[in-house]
């Protein structure tokens, strides 16, 4: 009983707008929406070119409206209990994550070949190390990107990035066959004393001066909802929007970057 349309200009006047086509179709629709003055929530990436991102951050903020995007793995209690424990390993020396998923293709889900691994994989374990830390990757010093499944962009990487302050070694891949089970990632941060390593969905472990585990329940979190609902609220000037247009066309740029400097 849902009205559908085929045509954004068919559209009528709304307060805002999720926008969830595949990634090469972001810009275009999520810039008709905002000239008619809506509020938009777009999937991450938000554009897959950098000038693209930004253009659309300034256009968003020029006509007073709330940009938002799809990192909607802040939201799982793992990655924000990590925050709270950050602080017991100190002074923060490096990064690494690791995420691994079976590609399954499926007819709808042939855009990811065009897409690639970082964008649709791993930009997510990008933006919660910023997240988590305050600080994300930013400079690319070393580059690698797989082509074996024969796609337009790459279906594998190993990235060595400058975040600011710390070194961070980013590794992703598609795998032929693996299972899922939300067990596809995992970040490990060293700091002076010691180091935390972040299982998703539901295990830190802590290395200091003493050595936990700590389960972390991930059930009764719909990270999906969560993340609308905070988009909502930031429309509704009940509280700041925490993930930025301008963020997103950074972490753009930063994908952007490495795939030039792939050797």
């Amino acid at each position: 009983g849902v009205a559908w349309y085929t045509s954004i200009d068919d559209l009528p006047q709304v307060d805002a707008v999720s926008v969830a086509t595949p990634p090469q179709a972001h810009y275009g629709v999520t810039k008709a929406l905002l000239m008619r003055d809506m509020h938009v929530f777009c999937e991450k990436p938000m554009t897959v070119v950098p000038e693209e991102g930004y253009e659309l951050a300034e256009m968003s903020r020029a006509r007073g409206l709330q940009l938002g995007v799809g990192f909607k793995m802040r939201h799982e209690p793992i990655f924000k209990a990590a925050r709270e424990y950050l602080p017991e390993i100190g002074n923060i020396i490096s990064v690494v994550t690791t995420k691994q998923q079976e590609f399954n293709p499926r007819p709808e889900g042939a855009w990811v070949k065009k897409t690639g691994a970082m964008y649709e994989l791993s930009i997510h374990d990008f933006d919660l190390i910023g997240y988590i830390t305050g600080h994300w990757p930013e400079k690319v010093l070393y580059s690698k990107l797989s082509h074996r499944f024969g796609w337009e962009a790459e279906d594998a990487f190993h990235i060595i990035a400058d975040c600011g302050g710390f070194t961070a070694n980013l590794q992703g891949m598609y795998a032929t066959s693996c299972t899922f089970a939300f067990k596809d990632l995992t970040i490990t941060i060293m700091g002076e004393n010691g180091y935390m390593r972040i299982e998703r969905p539901d295990r830190i472990v802590m290395h200091t001066d003493t050595h936990r585990v700590i389960e972390v329940d991930p059930k009764g979190v719909n990270s999906f909802e969560a993340e609308l609902t905070h988009f909502r609220d930031a429309c509704l000037g009940l509280e700041e929007n925490t993930v930025t247009a301008e963020r997103a066309a950074a972490l753009t740029e930063f994908i952007e970057t490495a795939r030039r400097m792939s050797v």
